[in-house]
């Protein structure tokens, strides 16, 4: 029985050891730190997109939940899109905007889905094959990260480190997801984006529904959970103007630096001098940058990272710790995405202010 014991207590530190030290990588980065001598003035705002509420037929969340939730994560914006519905537009106030999911039919079938707030149209779901888009592509942004497609696109991968979220939960609490990230395969969406030639600006869509709705006197129960999904990702919109509410988001999204969060505090970036300087709010970052040439490898906290021609994309990963070149419990921090062309994104801050009228 002794010997039982052991070998169980034995399992559960091995599995503890493989949980925080994984994913690892092996790899030669660049240093690339350089402190900014000066700051721009901008704005940072986080915001949701893709977020299902009771208006969709197989959601149960309600439009007070996901104002709880934007309080409990510091969330700016929600856009809201219910399939078929826009009914949510009853209880937004300036900081969420209601819009729709639709799939697109043609004569041959479905040729793609769609998330439509306002003037902002989003290519949703583009890597799932049953609604891969079929057609034009300009004109529209892209969701490269769809979080529940992506948290289930490995479903091995998913329940070894959702057992482990589901033991340290009731004494870390929100902390425990942070082991959900390590399943989100970014890197693999972003290799996708280039090799079929995508140029669209991306976001990150959280395709949230709730499933069960627990509610009584002192008790509310959500699962999933709004907050635990607004904690997982956001985006952030880096802008040289200040935004006072969610339909002047919509609009702001071209002309500001858009970025896919995975983590609460937020990321600073914005392009100086043909570079991008990047300011990491937790430690420094393991960044791989890909380019119509390949991808270099960069490590930093205060980071200067070089401009290629054509399109330019950065995924940033945090890790638990480093042993020479063997970077071990590393997990998405943010992914920044610089379509081609570039002017999508202000080059000279205060140039592209003036032009705003700011």
């Amino acid at each position: 029985m002794i010997e039982f014991g052991l070998f169980v207590l034995t399992l559960f530190f091995a599995y503890f050891v493989f949980l925080f030290a994984l994913p690892l990588r092996w790899v030669k980065a660049i240093p690339a730190d350089q402190l900014p001598q000066k700051l721009p003035k901008l704005y940072v705002y986080s915001y949701q997109v893709h977020i299902h509420t009771q208006f969709s037929y197989d959601s149960l969340g309600k439009p007070e939940d996901i104002y709880s939730a934007m309080e409990a994560e510091g969330i700016d914006f929600a856009l809201i899109t219910d399939h078929d519905s826009n009914h949510f537009k009853n209880f937004c106030n300036q900081r969420c905007l209601a819009g729709v999911e639709r799939k697109i039919e043609g004569e041959k079938g479905l040729l793609g889905d769609l998330l439509e707030i306002g003037s902002l149209k989003v290519i949703a779901h583009p890597f799932k094959e049953k609604y891969r888009w079929k057609l034009e592509r300009d004109g529209y942004f892209l969701e490269l990260i769809d979080l529940k497609d992506a948290l289930l696109e490995d479903k091995g991968k998913f329940f070894f480190f959702l057992f482990g979220t589901v033991l340290l939960y009731p004494f870390l609490k929100n902390r425990a997801l942070e082991l959900l990230k390590k399943v989100l395969p970014v890197e693999k969406y972003v290799q996708r984006y280039m090799q079929e030639g995508w140029k669209n600006p991306a976001l990150g869509g959280l395709d949230h529904h709730t499933k069960v709705y627990i509610r009584e006197v002192g008790i509310r129960f959500l699962f999933p959970s709004y907050e635990h999904s607004f904690y997982l990702m956001r985006n952030l919109l880096i802008s040289p103007k200040p935004i006072n509410s969610a339909e002047e988001l919509t609009s702001a999204l071209r002309s500001g630096l858009n970025l896919i969060s995975f983590q609460r505090k937020p990321f600073m970036a914005y392009v100086e001098e043909g570079k991008l300087r990047l300011l990491a709010p937790h430690g420094p970052l393991l960044v791989v940058h890909f380019t119509e040439k390949g991808r270099d490898f960069y490590l930093g906290e205060n980071l200067i990272l070089p401009l290629a021609e054509g399109r330019n994309v950065y995924v940033c990963f945090s890790y638990a710790f480093k042993l020479g070149r063997l970077y071990l419990g590393l997990k998405p921090a943010a992914v920044i995405v610089l379509p081609s062309p570039l002017e999508f994104f202000p080059e000279d801050v205060e140039k592209a202010s003036m032009r705003m009228g700011v």
